[in-house]
């Protein structure tokens, strides 16, 4: 499906090669794989949503080693121009620190139905994404880092011409501020390669050094080859990027999956069924048997109470390792923290507190009275005996292995220290005398 709907919707996929392309759609899935997409206002996410606005950051980051945009994990997906409550205007698109991008998809459309009216939405707003992606900590390209600050240099002058209305081949809204300006620039240089480099050829070149890719170089798969020993601004021989390395690396796959581990891949591609599973377990199966565990154990209530939310809480610092690999919202993924993880870990501590003991001991102690509470048979002991857990673990073994215990004065209480330090009756011998 790919294949057949990127060579329909987007010119410059359809002029790759079919290796280039294969590197392409790899890419394309992988992206696809680490965001969110979200539809708003009841737009129904489809694969071609997906698919379309994935190829826009592929096409864009093409020439780059590290392409995922590291930092941008949702993409909020609108039917058309949506309100901003935060900006208070409707806008086309929006980007924010927090790696959320949001914009409409109509308008989306309409930039790639004309492929050189240098209006396209989104490139401009992942080109707005690869900007914030530089002033966070992620893995954001060495060599587009390298050369933005280069590129900042020299478009300077053509940014002031612009806001004084001097340069008319950039759209005049480039003129807003710095960020704006590359996102116009991204959308002149993908829309009209020729004419940008005919007007200003010293941003063009520097472009095309800093993504590592030229646009006009239709039928060589867009690499720099052709145009680097024209360029203005030669190429930084002492950087890691010699001209050697700038030919090859558009079509050099081998660095595709790098940036992943092995714990990233299975999160992103099994991580919402491992919480399915888990919180299901927790639920329907970890309940029945924490109240058992709870039932022969000596602990309190409260502190069971306490564990479990240690252990939900211990599931919930997962987040910030999972989040931006995971396909949930983050109330989803407490539920799964307490109901799955949680629950299963308190069970799998109670496990090795029941099977593991690690000493065993035997203390006598004093009845004061044996009555029917609401719970059933209670036992009130004296001294140390006198812990509302012990009397209900002593209770339950009394009535379930002896008939006349009511005349008993001591009882014997033997028990085993499990591995977490916690007690558990074993069996009782009364005295009655």
């Amino acid at each position: 499906m790919p294949y057949n709907l990127l060579k329909q919707k987007n010119t410059y996929f359809k002029n790759l090669s079919p290796d280039a392309q294969e590197i392409f759609v790899a890419r394309l899935f992988n992206f696809m794989e680490d965001k969110k997409f979200i539809g708003r206002e009841g737009l129904v996410i489809t694969d071609e949503i997906k698919v379309l606005i994935s190829a826009s950051a592929i096409q864009l980051t093409f020439g780059l080693k590290d392409y995922m945009i590291s930092h941008l994990y949702a993409i909020n997906v609108f039917p058309r121009i949506f309100f901003s409550k935060f900006l208070n205007a409707n806008l086309k698109g929006l980007n924010t620190q927090s790696g959320v991008l949001s914009l409409s998809w109509n308008d989306f459309k309409e930039g790639y139905a004309i492929d050189d009216d240098k209006l396209n939405l989104g490139l401009h707003e992942l080109a707005h994404a690869l900007f914030i992606d530089l002033d966070e900590d992620g893995n954001y390209d060495e060599h587009f880092s390298a050369y933005f600050e280069k590129w900042e240099d020299v478009a300077e002058k053509d940014y002031l011409d612009l806001k004084e209305h001097k340069v008319t081949f950039l759209r005049n809204y480039g003129g807003t501020n710095m960020h704006e300006f590359f996102a116009v620039c991204v959308e002149h240089f993908f829309e009209a390669p020729k004419e940008f480099k005919k007007e200003l050829p010293h941003l063009y070149n520097y472009l095309m050094l800093m993504l590592n890719q030229d646009p006009d170089n239709v039928k060589g798969d867009y690499l720099v080859r052709a145009y680097a020993e024209k360029a203005v601004i030669p190429i930084d021989n002492t950087s890691k990027t010699s001209e050697e390395k700038l030919n090859k690396q558009i079509l050099d796959n081998s660095h595709i999956d790098e940036r992943y581990t092995l714990f990233e891949t299975t999160v992103q591609r099994n991580g919402i069924y491992i919480a399915m599973a888990a919180t299901f377990i927790g639920l329907f199966a970890g309940i029945p048997l924490l109240i058992w565990f709870w039932s022969t154990t000596v602990i309190s209530i409260g502190a069971i109470f306490i564990l479990l939310f240690v252990c939900g809480a211990l599931g919930l610092i997962q987040w910030k390792y999972v989040r931006e690999h995971i396909d949930m919202e983050y109330h989803q993924f407490a539920m799964y923290a307490f109901s799955g993880f949680g629950m299963c870990l308190i069970n799998f501590l109670f496990c090795l507190n029941t099977f593991i003991p690690i000493q065993h001991s035997s203390i006598t102690y004093e009845i004061i009275s044996f009555k029917n509470g609401n719970q059933g048979l209670e036992v009130i002991l004296a001294g140390d005996g006198s812990s509302s857990a012990l009397e209900r673990n002593v209770a339950d073994y009394l009535n379930d292995n002896f008939e006349n215990f009511y005349a008993a004065k001591k009882v014997r209480v033997n028990t085993s220290t499990g591995l977490l330090g916690l007690d558990r009756v074993e069996s009782c011998e009364l005295t009655y005398k």
